[in-house]
C-alpha cells in the first residue's frame, strides 16, 4: 500500500503542480494526505474484517459502506492536520 500510494503521490504532483499550475504547497498537502489515505485505507479493509470475525460477527458486516465511512472521516483528519502544519492555517 506504501508503494501505491507513493506512484500515486508522484503523478499527482506532477499533475496539480505542473499542469494544473498550483503552488507547490498545495501539491504536497494533497500528495501526503494521498499516501496516507491510501495505507489507512488498506490497513483498515484488512484489519476491521478480521475483528469482526474475531468478535463473532459476520466478516461481511464490515464492508464497503463502513470501511469507506471510517476512511473518509480518517482521511479528512489526515487532510485538515496535514494542511494545518504545512500551509500554517
Amino acid at each position: 500500500s506504501l508503494l501505491v500510494g507513493v506512484m500515486l503521490a508522484i503523478v499527482n504532483f506532477a499533475r496539480v503542480v505542473l499542469l494544473e499550475g498550483y503552488p507547490i504547497e498545495i501539491g504536497l498537502v494533497v500528495c501526503v494526505t494521498l499516501v496516507f489515505t491510501v495505507v489507512v485505507a488498506k490497513c483498515l479493509g484488512g484489519f476491521l474484517p478480521i475483528v469482526a470475525k474475531k468478535l463473532g460477527f459476520d466478516p461481511a458486516l464490515m464492508a464497503s459502506p463502513l470501511i469507506t465511512t471510517i476512511v473518509d472521516s480518517i482521511s479528512l483528519l489526515i487532510y485538515f492536520a496535514i494542511a494545518s502544519v504545512v500551509l500554517g492555517i
